[in-house]
């Protein structure tokens, strides 16, 4: 699905240092060319979007880049952003790009593709730009058909007619706002610009979720997706006790007659086992109806893994947790791709539980060890999940620092694990593509719901 990306770190027009002029080269060292993904979930908590960017050097955070540096930067992200696959590989969601001005120079932005872009232009405060320039080259863009969302202070800092363009405005990080002059602001961009849809960076809960939507936002970003406040005396829910103690009893090597039968105490959950045999990614050619002989073809292995998603699975609708699911499984089959050639395939399969249950404590509202205590886990899966030790760490860890774009882990625990930064970069896209497909087959099939 989003092959045609693993070329993306491999630009064939950003020159090499050696190859460009000592202006340029003073001010623009070779950064570590990491890719950072953002998920943006609408008002129903549904994952509509992913920013794509290329992470900042921890040096470089602290100031305002050069333009040389930060056009080398947007090169990066540009240069292989050019397909027709994008609609394909994206599905329903968009993917913003954000760019500096001197990245809306790039002159392939104009054979991107249209259904799916968002080109992104939200300086930070104090960058310099030349304003008749930005605002003739977003104008050129918008009217070649690409979509355009622009930061609310362009306003202030002299460009307001950028966000007539735009089909998105974004609020930035609404967590260091005051309540009431965000409320304030966002009535006065509805009523101004009331075809645009607002936008919420660094919502870190649901808390603030919840009152960012009250305010008529319609796109938020953020940790609240992953980090949610335990309560107090929280239970699982029946269903998900049934979904525990299959997984329980796979541990035990339980007869499979016995494990059937405990998937009949929900009937909804066997019935959802039985689809997902059935289901054209299991490829059988004729359809499997008794539970019992579906759960011996998949396999306790299989079956295992099947089940650590439909922890995921709810009576009610729920696309946080959907939003938490495809996030899990990005950490997973990144942590299992990472352990290939290092792990055997029984090791690799248990990587991947471990990324699917390091999110378990958001998903039951508890904290990780009591989560950890309904289940039946190997030593090591446990080691990684509560105390990050023991073989699968590395693995986990890697895969959370991608997630969040944390440079300085990506690199100490790629050189931990003998890959370079192309290779992790390959091996998060692979994971992400991987899960997008899975999750859109989840949606149509309504097989994990």
């Amino acid at each position: 699905m989003l092959d045609w990306f693993l070329g993306l770190f491999k630009s064939s027009s950003a020159k090499p240092l050696s190859q460009r002029g000592d202006a340029e080269s003073e001010s623009a060292p070779e950064p570590p060319p990491f890719l950072r993904r953002d998920a943006m979930l609408d008002a129903e908590q549904r994952v509509v979007a992913y920013v794509f960017s290329v992470a900042t050097p921890a040096a470089m955070q602290a100031h305002t880049w050069h333009t040389a540096t930060r056009k080398f930067f947007d090169s990066v992200l540009i240069d292989h952003f050019a397909s027709d696959k994008l609609a394909e590989v994206l599905g329903k969601r968009l993917a913003f790009l954000p760019l500096s001005a001197a990245g809306l120079e790039h002159p392939m932005l104009e054979r991107l593709p249209r259904d799916n872009l968002v080109v992104e232009f939200d300086p930070p405060p104090g960058a310099e730009f030349d304003r008749e320039r930005v605002l003739a080259r977003l104008t050129g863009l918008r009217d070649a058909g690409l979509q355009l969302a622009c930061g609310q202070a362009l306003e202030r800092q002299g460009l307001p007619e950028a966000l007539l363009l735009a089909s998105f405005i974004s609020l930035g990080d609404v967590a260091r706002q005051q309540p009431p002059d965000l409320l304030a602001r966002c009535r006065e961009l509805a009523t101004r610009y009331p075809a645009c849809r607002l936008m919420a960076r660094n919502i870190d809960s649901t808390e603030l979720y919840q009152a960012c939507r009250q305010m008529g936002i319609q796109m938020f970003q953020g940790g609240f997706i992953i980090h949610r406040t335990p309560r107090s005396g929280a239970k699982i829910a029946t269903y998900r006790m049934v979904v525990v103690d299959l997984l329980n009893a796979i541990k035990r090597q339980a007869e499979f007659s016995e494990l059937a039968g405990i998937a009949w105490r929900d009937p909804a959950l066997a019935y959802r086992l039985l689809r997902f045999v059935n289901s054209a990614a299991i490829g059988l050619r004729e359809k499997i109806d008794h539970l019992k002989t579906a759960m011996v073809y998949v396999g306790r292995d299989e079956l295992y893994r099947w089940l650590t998603l439909l922890l995921f699975s709810s009576k009610k609708p729920n696309h946080l947790d959907s939003a938490l699911r495809e996030n899990a499984l990005v950490r997973a089959k990144l942590a299992e791709r990472l352990a290939d050639g290092r792990m055997p395939p029984k090791e690799r399969d248990e990587a991947f539980v471990v990324g699917i249950l390091s999110v378990i404590d958001a998903l039951l509202e508890m904290p990780m060890a009591e989560a950890l205590a309904q289940l039946t886990l190997p030593e090591p899966v446990t080691q990684a999940l509560l105390q990050r030790q023991g073989r699968y760490a590395p693995y986990l860890k890697l895969a959370i620092a991608c997630e969040e774009s944390d440079q300085d882990s990506i690199r100490a625990l790629a050189a931990e694990l003998g890959m370079d930064a192309v290779m992790v970069n390959q091996r998060h896209i692979d994971a992400l593509a991987w899960a997008m497909r899975f999750s859109e087959a989840l949606e149509d099939s309504n097989i994990g719901s």
